[in-house]
């Protein structure tokens, strides 16, 4: 049973994050930071969740459209959007300075176009000033603030998602699960108010280094209304 505050931060732990430095390279995004004495890194994102990134895309642009992202990493997902002809209108929520910093270096003719909005903030603080039914396509894909909601963070979007979402759009998140859609995530999903649950498993292949997935294979979901 998943408590109903997992995903939920404290301001402490959204202060702590802002203030963390992420070292970015082509192969990976880390973050460091110190537990008592002792430094540490951890992982956010790499390299070999290009074709993953790249389904992820495609699902949430399948409508064309007003597209959201929540979650800037390293830009691969944003790339694929912004590649997609069909695609009007691109609002990236992000809330890392460093991250922002890059998403501006990496897609200036984009923002200056306003192909490419960047609303900075943490989601919970800036989506609800959003109207209903805005986007066509959303693509949550979020960094977890601590372990104790890693992975787990998706699921309070789950109904801010729904509220966003036009009535013929689409849904996707980075999932946590390697071959189906879980009973609890269905389960969440459907109490969200979404009726439409399906799944697509793509092949993966993460690099013995990497901490966070260690599976052949990893769900992209297609959630409508």
């Amino acid at each position: 049973m998943i408590s109903k505050t997992v995903g939920k931060y404290s301001k402490k732990v959204k202060d702590k994050y802002l203030k963390t430095v992420l070292d970015f390279n082509k192969k990976e995004l880390v973050m460091h930071f110190n537990k008592g004495n002792k430094k540490l890194v951890n992982q956010i994102m790499q390299d070999w969740e290009k074709p993953y990134m790249k389904e992820l895309a495609t699902i949430a642009t399948s409508k064309g459209g007003s597209v959201l992202e929540v979650g800037f990493g390293m830009g691969i997902s944003a790339g694929f959007i912004q590649s997609v002809k069909k695609m009007k209108s691109h609002v990236v929520v992000e809330c890392h300075p460093l991250v922002i910093a890059s998403a501006k270096k990496k897609f200036p003719a984009a923002i200056k176009s306003e192909r490419l909005k960047i609303l900075k903030g943490f989601w919970e603080d800036v989506t609800k000033n959003l109207p209903d039914k805005s986007f066509d396509g959303i693509l949550f894909d979020s960094c977890p603030l601590d372990k104790e909601v890693e992975f787990f963070q998706f699921f309070p979007f789950f109904k801010e998602a729904h509220r966003l979402l036009k009535d013929d759009g689409v849904f996707t998140y980075f999932s946590d699960e390697p071959k189906t859609i879980s009973a609890e995530h269905k389960a969440l999903l459907k109490k969200a108010g979404f009726k439409d649950i399906k799944f697509k498993v793509c092949a993966v292949n993460p690099p013995k280094d990497c901490i966070y997935w260690k599976h052949k294979t990893i769900v992209a979901p297609i959630i409508r209304k």
